[in-house]
């Protein structure tokens, strides 16, 4: 078979997979109209499949927080470069009034090494378990002193699954480091009565749609596989969420929330908002008690959307998209910082990995 058959092959493939995805959003939309619902119960807290987004304006403080990271493995040692930024804005009347950043001025980034000779693998989720934890530091920070109505992080709420490590690995410390900064933020926030809010800019997560299967809202083939956003995204119209749901059925068997106190994990919820109808639904996480989930998910969606539907094509809060610019990193920055070392060591004590000084 040559090229030119098997890419025709590959773009039909594509072709029937994503019809078969908006043939199931809009059954999943239409099901709704008729008016099929949900059972409600801990599984899913809503019997309708999708709710109005009060529209809103921007008000109070909202507060965002991201990172920059940089890594290079040298044989002796790995090294990181990170900056973390904090963003507040303070609007009145829907307009942006003031902006605050923590740290106030923006910094070189901060070097950290790690000289325990990691494989690839771990010294990914060194990199990701040190990015969190300074993200979350400085989440709380930004907390306590901007006062804050919502601070909203660049990612779930809890640490991916790909970020735990093995029984066997040196990082159990960092790990447990991890959650400990998770579970003081949550006692943050709830202290100083700021809405966390976690925005997910790419899930992958197939939580709802396994949901809505097993309720027979839809009905998938043996072995598919469909994300929520994919299915969402001909089933919302902008300015609407989804149902609110647990990031978990069962706790104690769910790979991250298992290691967490019991109080916290059972007050992980989630739904998806569908800010412009350029873009795909963007999942958000928030804490609430069962009790009052509906709604905090109505508050919670209040806010990323008022944040969220500025640009037509890049769904995402503009607090968020800030703390990105300011912490990302420059190519001289990292070049700088890993010059001032290799002039102090010398380039034969520290001597780059074999893949990455390639002559050809």
């Amino acid at each position: 078979m040559g090229f030119i058959q098997l890419l025709e092959n590959a773009i039909a493939y594509i072709q029937r997979v994503q019809k078969r995805h908006d043939q199931l959003g809009l059954t999943l939309r239409e099901n709704g109209k008729k008016g099929l619902t949900l059972n409600e119960g801990e599984k899913t807290l809503e019997k309708t499949i999708s709710q109005p987004i009060e529209k809103t304006l921007n008000r109070g403080k909202i507060a965002g927080v991201d990172s920059g990271f940089a890594g290079q493995s040298f044989y002796s040692l790995d090294l990181m470069l990170l900056r973390t930024t904090g963003v507040c804005f303070t609007y009145e009347d829907g307009k942006l009034n003031a902006t605050n950043y923590h740290p106030q001025t923006s910094s070189l980034p901060e070097p950290i090494i790690n000289t325990q000779g990691l494989e690839r693998e771990e010294f990914h989720k060194f990199v990701s378990l040190t990015r969190l934890q300074a993200e979350i530091r400085c989440a709380t920070q930004l907390i306590e002193h901007e006062k804050p109505n919502a601070c909203l992080m660049d990612g779930s709420l809890i640490l991916h699954p790909m970020d735990k490590p093995s029984a066997e690995s040196t990082l159990g410390k960092e790990y447990e480091k991890t959650i400990a900064a998770f579970v003081k933020l949550y006692h943050t926030a709830e202290k100083n009565a700021c809405m966390l809010i976690g925005a997910i800019e790419d899930s992958r997560s197939t939580r709802l749609t396994e949901l809505l299967n097993e309720q027979h809202m839809i009905t998938m083939e043996k072995n598919e596989v469909l994300s929520d956003v994919s299915l969402l995204d001909k089933a919302l119209h902008a300015g609407e969420r989804s149902m609110v749901f647990p990031l978990a059925e069962k706790k104690e068997k769910h790979t991250i929330l298992n290691d967490f106190p019991q109080e916290w994990a059972n007050q992980l919820f989630a739904c998806y908002i569908k800010p412009s109808p350029w873009d795909y639904p963007l999942r958000i996480e928030f804490l609430s008690t069962s009790e009052k989930a509906i709604e905090m998910a109505n508050h919670a969606s209040k806010t990323a959307y008022a944040q969220s539907a500025v640009h037509k094509d890049y769904a995402f809060p503009s607090v968020l998209i800030e703390a990105d610019l300011r912490a990302g990193l420059k190519p001289e920055e990292v070049e700088l910082v890993s010059d001032k070392i290799l002039s102090k060591l010398g380039r034969h004590t520290l001597r780059m990995k074999r893949r990455d000084r390639r002559p050809f």
